[in-house]
């Protein structure tokens, strides 16, 4: 039996990029979903592998978000019917640039880990430390007063 060469380099760059999660992100873990590879949070669903063989990565996407990466790289996300009504986008790992991931599984993380997780990990890293600006969360107006006041307390 022949192996599939195309297979074998999406396995890479998919383990590539559940590594480089898993090492920034606390709480990623390689396991399966469907019968194909998949990255969770503290065993929740954030991303799998479609299919081995067309080398795309279905990860969770916010649908304002999803839009916004439809319309500026078609070449790199794509979306079929079937996940048209869930928070998910198809992301084709041969043609996405190794930051621009990052980001994408950033805002998964976010979406799939608990809220105090993603503080944590805010308050160890500081601000900066994410290449670009977290994922908005919708907060009630009373949360979001609230964590104005804090910041001007604490800065």
């Amino acid at each position: 039996m022949s192996r599939n060469p195309q297979s074998s380099s999406v396995k890479r760059r998919f383990a590539a990029a559940a590594k480089a999660a898993a090492e920034r992100f606390p709480g990623i873990e390689v396991s399966t979903s469907y019968g194909t590879l998949a990255i969770k949070v503290k065993g929740k669903f954030m991303a799998r592998l479609r299919t081995e063989a067309e080398g795309w990565l279905a990860i969770k996407c916010d649908f304002i978000d999803r839009e916004i990466l439809l319309q500026a790289a078609p070449h790199v996300f794509h979306l079929t019917p079937h996940y048209e009504n869930y928070p998910m986008i198809l992301v084709d790992l041969a043609a996405i640039d190794k930051g621009v991931l990052l980001e994408v599984i950033e805002r998964a993380w976010r979406m799939t880990a608990s809220e105090k997780a993603v503080r944590d990990w805010d308050a160890q890293h500081g601000p900066g430390a994410a290449e670009k600006p977290p994922a908005r969360k919708r907060r009630t107006l009373k949360k979001r007063t609230a964590r104005r006041k804090r910041e001007e307390r604490y800065g």
